[in-house]
């Protein structure tokens, strides 16, 4: 009887760390939670304005400006949709060398492993401007932008994968419904050398708009979940991007947000959501913005060299990248070893349960132990 009493706690501690995991995931999404569209206003403590935001902001939540300044959100005030910032000091990013022109200059990275993956948890999201709505269930126009940041990945020569699996629709189970397309993919293209979740922004446009290398396009965000074991490997990845986009095409990384999601980001060291643009873009600036991500992340990944350029489009120097650390690459497994272990010995303590531990050893080597053997006879 102890026995049993034991077995069943030890159940339900699993399934309240798996509770308790799930919960992580749905309860913190990235998504607008009132019933009208809107969105926040963050401020510094002396009342200047940091950026808009349209997701619901958490005290403790982070924000990395532009000029890589780095504040923590103190208070929130929901009814006029406003939050405070409290300043928290430089960030510092990782060098990005600045080499002296020769003849392979330009030589590809050629230490490339594991395959990128793309998908989009709000597979509505579109851009009103190309699309004619800022809506289109399961065919949003997002699509078309993973699609040319995918495209760009393989000019690279790098192994990319796009899933157009639709989420919709675009609330709270979002995330929990992409969960499973991040999955499948992590199963079917392992190693796995990063895993991006493409979305788009809900704020006004304006604020998106930038030149890159002579173009019009659209400024990126960087989102991180702080609610996972890969926060860190996730964070280190996206300085390194934003310090090289700084160097190399200035203007494109807009800022990056660690809000308090997981965003699925648990599943896979080097994971991060892109935004790119807004609704109020047009899709075809969106797009030129993910080709020249796509070089980003490309030397961000992989390392080697790449041409700088200034915003009007000028050439402004040669850089040097290294690849990323690999050991948090190796990684990319755990988050769902970590998930079938859990149900598996869940599915023993469960058999041990219903049928003693001489069933369960029956059920599953498929004979009898020694001692039923002994009893028979």
């Amino acid at each position: 009887m102890n026995r049993r009493v034991c077995l069943v706690v030890a159940l339900c501690f699993l399934v309240a760390i798996a509770v308790g995991h799930y919960a992580s995931n749905t309860v913190y999404a990235d998504d607008w939670f009132d019933e009208e569209l809107g969105y926040y206003t963050l401020l510094d403590e002396a009342g200047k304005e940091l950026t808009l935001m349209a997701r619901e902001v958490l005290v403790n939540d982070e924000y990395i400006s532009s000029d890589n300044k780095r504040y923590s959100v103190v208070s929130v005030d929901k009814d006029t949709k406003k939050a405070v910032l409290k300043y928290m000091g430089d960030v510092k990013l990782p060098q990005v060398r600045e080499i002296s022109d020769s003849v392979d200059a330009l030589a590809q990275q050629d230490n490339q492993r594991g395959t990128i993956l793309l998908y989009c948890t709000h597979s509505d999201e579109s851009y009103q401007p190309s699309d004619g709505t800022h809506s289109r269930p399961g065919s949003g126009g997002i699509f078309d932008v993973a699609e040319a940041f995918e495209e760009a990945l393989k000019e690279k020569g790098i192994n990319a994968v796009l899933d157009k699996t639709p989420h919709d629709p675009h609330d709270a189970g979002a995330y929990r419904r992409s969960r499973q397309t991040a999955i499948n993919l992590i199963k079917q293209y392992s190693p796995v050398a990063a895993i991006f979740d493409i979305h788009r922004d809900a704020v006004p446009g304006h604020i998106y708009v930038t030149k890159v290398a002579g173009k019009t396009m659209t400024k990126v965000r960087i989102v991180v979940g702080s609610r996972n074991q890969n926060r860190k490997a996730n964070e280190e990845l996206a300085y390194k991007i934003k310090a090289i986009a700084d160097k190399v095409y200035p203007g494109l990384v807009k800022d990056i947000y660690i809000g308090a999601g997981a965003y699925n980001q648990e599943l896979s060291p080097r994971s991060l959501i892109f935004e790119f643009g807004t609704h109020e873009n047009s899709k075809e600036s969106a797009q030129r913005a993910a080709r020249h991500m796509a070089d980003v992340v490309a030397k961000a990944m992989f390392g080697g060299t790449i041409q700088g350029k200034t915003q009007e489009g000028e050439d402004k120097g040669t850089y040097e990248t290294e690849p990323i650390n690999e050991e948090a690459q190796r990684g990319g497994g755990r988050g769902i070893i970590w998930l079938v272990l859990v149900l598996v010995i869940g599915a023993v303590i469960f058999m041990a349960i219903s049928g003693g531990t001489r069933e369960m050893f029956s059920k599953v080597t498929g004979r009898s132990s020694d001692k039923d053997e002994q009893d028979r006879e």
